[in-house]
């Protein structure tokens, strides 16, 4: 591993943050552990933290998931508030009629230069297929790679820095 600026630079979706509390082990928290480890560099934005503190702490599911707990909720968001690096200015460039709400993920993304959004929303991984709304994507932000995150942990794996 190199210094800071050699990390892949990435922002996660909401659901990788949960899937990597409510288990184990598997795919998402393999991601959290990238991050704490220090092996990529992680974007947020306040926004994002707030979607993050709104699902992690929501009764119906810490009930529903015994390793969702309130203190691991709150250490992940102290992790983040301290080892991420907040983007504290997000322009609305990309726009998706088709699932808004997924706006947010994509723009955070290009504000922060990132290379690579890991998510399982598939209205976002549809905008790496040979569609039209992916082709158009893919010209307007060659530079950003949407991928789930099994594919980016291979591909983390492939430029050595998964161990």
């Amino acid at each position: 591993m190199g210094d800071e600026q050699d990390l892949p630079s990435v922002v996660y979706d909401c659901v990788v943050f949960f899937q990597g509390l409510i288990k184990e082990t598997g795919p998402s928290v393999d991601c959290l552990d990238l991050f704490e480890h220090g092996r990529v560099e992680l974007f947020i934005s306040d926004e994002l933290l707030y979607e993050i503190g709104d699902v992690l702490t929501r009764p119906e599911l810490q009930r529903r998931y015994p390793l969702l707990t309130r203190e691991r909720a709150e250490t992940l968001l102290e992790g983040l508030e301290k080892k991420a690096t907040l983007v504290e200015s997000v322009p609305a460039v990309f726009s998706y009629e088709r699932d808004p709400k997924d706006e947010m993920y994509v723009n955070l993304a290009i504000a922060a230069s990132a290379a690579y959004l890991v998510s399982r929303d598939n209205d976002l991984l549809d905008l790496m297929k040979d569609n039209m709304a992916g082709k158009e994507f893919r010209q307007r932000f060659p530079s950003l790679t949407i991928l789930d995150p099994v594919t980016f942990l291979r591909e983390m794996e492939k430029r050595g820095e998964r161990e």
